[in-house]
């Protein structure tokens, strides 16, 4: 990831402080304890830009139960024994040498009205091998083009990780990028799928094109439906923003259009929706025969 847009304000704001040292393994027992590097004294608008504010429970467990090493802290609100679920989870940074720091909820609130009592602060991110997406026989890449609902890029992100897609690209600009409500909504699809920001798709594309994968844009403009396509083995879908769609600048990067049928013309998908549907087309037809059936 070029950037980070998990400050809970601006996101032109800029903050960059040192980062804590080394703490000590955790001795047990019901109080948080001192263990990894943590931001045990900033405070919200002190924390570093590169680093991810994870908020929700299931994304905060998937977190530590994949990357613990790159967890520099979490805060967890006040009468947190209060709650199985916050327990469970204090529980998991403990044994994961993760230090934990008690704060009124209303701090944490600030990443987020649904933040389940809890944020943690990662420094790393699964990153996209351009490279290595030529190893895959059957493939799947997202060009997300300038997604603003964070509730829109978290479902995509987790529809991705669940359809096993290998990677999503967004823009860098005029998009959302990988915000505490994003993370959320996700419910831990980030720590399994890149994404990766970038200022020129085209780059992408035609290193995509060479590897053998095909570029098909969901466009009401499409002559043919996804359900009408014999979907190659690797497979790029670009989806555009809620209101606009793709912009002409994608739609040329495309190897082709298609839309979704739909009963009436008056409206169009939601952009997680479309993208869903997309992504569960593209598992049916790669599945094998045998397996076309299972979930």
């Amino acid at each position: 990831m070029k950037k980070n847009n998990s400050r809970p304000g601006s996101r032109n704001s800029h903050s960059h402080s040192q980062r804590p040292p080394q703490g000590g393994r955790p001795s047990g027992g019901g109080r948080p304890q001192q263990g990894r590097g943590a931001p045990s004294q900033r405070s919200e608008n002190q924390i570093p830009r590169e680093w991810r504010i994870v908020i929700g429970t299931h994304a905060i467990n998937e977190v530590l139960k994949v990357r613990p090493q790159e967890v520099k802290g979490m805060w967890i609100r006040q009468g947190w024994e209060s709650s199985n679920d916050l327990r469970e989870m204090h529980e998991l940074a403990l044994e994961s040498r993760v230090k934990v720091d008690i704060k009124p909820e209303t701090v944490i609130e600030k990443f987020g009205s649904s933040q389940q009592g809890a944020a943690i602060f990662v420094d790393g991110a699964p990153t996209l091998d351009m490279q290595g997406l030529e190893n895959f026989e059957k493939s799947i890449v997202l060009m997300l083009d300038g997604i603003e609902d964070p509730h829109n890029l978290g479902a995509i992100v987790r529809t991705s990780w669940l359809a096993g897609a290998q990677g999503v690209l967004i823009p860098e600009d005029r998009a959302v990028g990988l915000t505490p409500t994003v993370h959320k909504v996700a419910c831990g699809g980030v720590e399994h799928v890149p994404v990766e920001e970038t200022t020129n798709f085209a780059k992408y594309a035609e290193e995509l094109k060479k590897q053998g994968y095909w570029i098909f844009g969901l466009s009401p403009r499409g002559k043919r439906s996804i359900f009408e396509l014999d979907l190659p083995d690797k497979v790029v879908w670009a989806v555009g923003s809620e209101d606009k769609g793709l912009r002409v600048t994608t739609e040329r990067l495309c190897d082709e259009l298609v839309f979704i049928p739909q009963a009436s013309s008056s409206a169009s998908y939601n952009a997680s929706v479309a993208t869903a549907m997309a992504l569960t087309e593209t598992l049916r037809q790669h599945a094998p025969r045998g397996n076309r059936k299972k979930s």
